[in-house]
């Protein structure tokens, strides 16, 4: 008996000595580790195996728990910057190098690309190359924990720089040239997504609402296959009996009378669009397009390459598709829509690229093939865009966050908040609960954590007196700024009417990139924007003092037009709400409760005084408190002022 125990041990020993460790993808060749004293290096074996681990002189120990679970942490605090190997037992991790470690996170304007993003001509041109690294996450949503964690670490050089963060990119390009020491940036952001997702479900209840909306959301996703199925089969009756069923899907005859427009929409028809595009892809052709709930067909020189059915549209998603083995250069290509009914929509002119051509506005062939001409009962109701579990709260914790935790980081640097707009009552709380959740789980109790205040976006107002939600969730950022450590970058000055992605990445990535510079590692440099410190009633008018201003308050020239979209350069008038004013941006609230644009708005040293000569009695002022606002206001580092209300 004895024997046999002695042999089962020395077995278990050898086969827990020959085990293969599992590491996180984030341990890969080329890795950024924290130049911190505790940076802990983590992953998985079997229950019982001794871990040994190797890095720049250091050798730690480690017994995988009952788990299988293992951990050592190391001292890199006084490490240079390498670079190094890190060995893991029979692993060997090359190319590993010790700086500053930033998460980029949040939706999709921290998701944008550079590549899609001014600036990124220059970044190819003169790379900034291998001590600016990024680790582009591979986005999961999970319903419980996940340890897998997969994606890789690529240089900022011609060839992968593309693949950053925009905004992540122009931050850690600055730290780098300020500090001279390696960044290196973990992209983990997920477009639309809500602030609820990133958090676990512990901390998003600080919002009570959060768990109902969750329950509702999971029970309509379980009832959403049946509804679905109940709509088609409605749909296809009404086709039946109102005569506007899709016809065979041929190409249009020789004859077919074509016409030009740059309008890709025409309700009650069956309509062929059609241009020439060079693409710059070699054997495949990539389209992106915006969200579709009608059904269309696509070819490319004559051939049907893609078919996005009804029974696709329904779900309102976004089409994206490669159609392979197609030689870069000149194609034809064709959309062929079936939009039975007034309201469908189609937007294939917005946002478009196909192939890496950008058809924003572009003139089209249009074809009619068919007519709907015939009165039609009402359609079935449509049963709407698959419900969003994956967004639910701690959903994109646990595919996302857990799996890279405790990995040392930093700080982080944030841009989210346009999904959660329509509730921005509950954004402040919610944000401090995210920064208090990760900086229990990333072990970093200060961890800095700073963000974006939304862009502009929609369409200027000219009513002083508007409720937008926009500005209400700018002022909840804003609002959470009373947790320590934490810091905000204005971008009321990188707006773009029609576009909820300014192409302009480098302000808020360099604004972002200030506030660290300053609060983390001590340098004597501006990064805050004039913000209220209090209003002084004196008599018929308001004086606004302002901390911040290093120095003075500067009204810039207010501009002659506003960017509708940047990127094909298409702008629009500016008109202003108060053209007489020296700066531009405030409103005045009388006794009745409502708001009127400033007749006076004057600078005068850190303060400016303002006055309406409708309001004889001013009870309130409020300043850039629009969705898209027109404002001017700056300090002399030439950061914009903090939109705010105070009644």
């Amino acid at each position: 008996m004895v024997k046999h125990s002695l042999l089962a041990i020395l077995a278990f020993s050898a086969f827990a000595v020959s085990a293969k460790v599992t590491l996180p993808g984030i341990f890969s060749d080329h890795a950024v580790l924290a130049k911190k004293a505790k940076v802990p290096v983590f992953g998985s074996a079997d229950p019982g195996e001794k871990v040994t681990v190797v890095f720049n002189g250091q050798k730690k120990m480690a017994i995988a728990d009952r788990n299988g679970k293992w951990r050592v942490d190391l001292n890199l605090a006084n490490s240079g910057e390498g670079p190094y190997e890190l060995k893991i037992n029979d692993k060997t991790i090359k190319d590993v190098i010790v700086g500053e470690v930033w998460l980029c996170s949040g939706q999709s304007n921290m998701a944008w690309l550079m590549k899609n993003t001014e600036g990124i001509e220059e970044a190819r041109k003169n790379p900034v190359g291998s001590r600016l690294r990024t680790f582009v996450v591979k986005l999961k949503s999970e319903a419980s924990s996940s340890s897998a964690l997969d994606g890789k670490w690529v240089y900022a050089d011609a060839a992968n720089v593309g693949d950053f963060s925009g905004v992540g990119y122009f931050f850690g390009k600055k730290l780098l040239t300020e500090l001279n020491t390696p960044v290196g940036l973990i992209r983990n952001a997920w477009g639309g997504s809500p602030i609820e997702a990133w958090m676990t479900t512990a901390a998003a209840r600080v919002v009570p609402k959060v768990a109902v909306r969750d329950a509702e959301t999971s029970k309509a996703l379980k009832e959403y296959p049946a509804k679905r199925k109940q709509y088609l089969l409605e749909h296809a009756a009404w086709a039946k009996k109102n005569k506007r069923l899709d016809t065979e899907h041929k190409l249009p005859p020789a004859d077919a009378k074509w016409s030009k427009s740059k309008q890709i929409a025409y309700s009650n028809s069956i309509t062929w669009f059609k241009r020439n595009i060079v693409s710059n892809e070699n054997g495949k052709l990539t389209f992106y397009m915006q969200r579709q709930s009608t059904p269309f067909t696509v070819w490319v020189d004559g051939k049907k390459v893609y078919d996005w059915s009804l029974e696709n549209a329904v779900l309102f998603k976004y089409p994206r598709f490669v159609v392979r083995n197609i030689k870069g250069g000149k194609h034809e290509i064709m959309f062929r829509t079936y939009y039975p009914l007034n309201n469908s929509r189609l937007r294939f002119n917005t946002q478009m690229t196909i192939g890496g051509a950008k058809l924003d506005g572009m003139e089209w062939d249009v074809y009619q093939e068919v007519v709907f001409k015939n009165k039609v009962s009402k359609p079935p109701r449509s049963v709407g865009a698959m419900p969003r579990e994956f967004f639910n709260s701690q959903r994109l914790f646990n595919g996302c966050i857990y799996p890279m935790l405790p990995y040392a980081i930093d700080g982080v640097i944030w841009y989210q908040g346009e999904t959660n707009v329509g509730r921005y009552r509950e954004y402040a709380a919610l944000q401090r609960a995210l920064i208090a959740d990760w900086r229990k789980h990333f072990e970093t109790p200060d961890l800095p954590f700073y963000w974006c205040s939304l862009a502009g976006f929609r369409q200027k107002n000219a009513n002083a007196d508007a409720k937008e939600t926009i500005a209400y969730l700018r002022g909840a950022q804003t609002d959470a700024l009373d947790v320590p450590g934490t810091g905000q970058a204005m971008l009321t000055d990188v707006s773009e009417t029609s576009d909820i992605h300014p192409r302009n990445k480098i302000i808020p990535g360099e604004r972002l990139a200030a506030i660290a510079l300053a609060k983390v590692y001590g340098k004597n440099v501006p990064y805050l924007g004039p913000s209220m410190e209090k209003v002084v009633r004196e008599g018929g008018k308001l004086r606004v003092w302002f901390k911040d201003t290093y120095g003075g308050l500067v009204a810039r020239p207010v501009p002659s037009f506003y960017y509708v979209v940047k990127r094909n350069n298409n702008t629009a008038p500016l008109v202003r709400n108060s053209p007489k004013t020296q700066v531009e941006g405030f409103a005045v609230c009388g006794k009745d409760g409502k708001w009127r644009w400033a007749d006076e708005a004057v600078i005068d040293g850190n303060t400016v005084v303002v006055s309406c000569k409708k309001i004889a009695e001013p009870c309130g002022v409020r300043f850039g408190w629009q969705n898209n606002p027109t404002v001017n206001l700056y300090n002399t580092a030439g950061f914009p002022a903090v939109p705010f209300m105070k009644k």
